[in-house]
């Protein structure tokens, strides 16, 4: 995938991330933990992943949502889910 495409994505899942918690974009990056920095707790998350299944049209299987920690490790997983 494309870097300008890398990109969009993060900049579609920060503005996903944002919308969830009530937090501004601009204080969200790529780098962002979503516990630690986005005080997303395990309800957040859930919802978080569903949310983003439904936008990309994915699915994500549990041992996959499990693992995304950090914005950056949500477009990886897209990036790998997205036909």
């Amino acid at each position: 995938m494309s870097t300008q495409t890398t990109e969009m994505l993060s900049r579609q899942v920060i503005e996903l991330a944002a919308a969830q918690v009530d937090i501004p974009t601009e204080q969200i990056s790529v780098d962002s933990q979503f516990t630690a920095d986005l005080a997303f707790d395990s309800l957040d998350k859930v919802e978080f992943v569903m949310t983003v299944e439904e936008e990309f049209d994915i699915v994500v299987a549990e041992e996959v949502a499990d693992a995304i920690n950090t914005v950056a490790d949500a477009v990886r997983a897209i990036q790998k889910l997205i036909p």
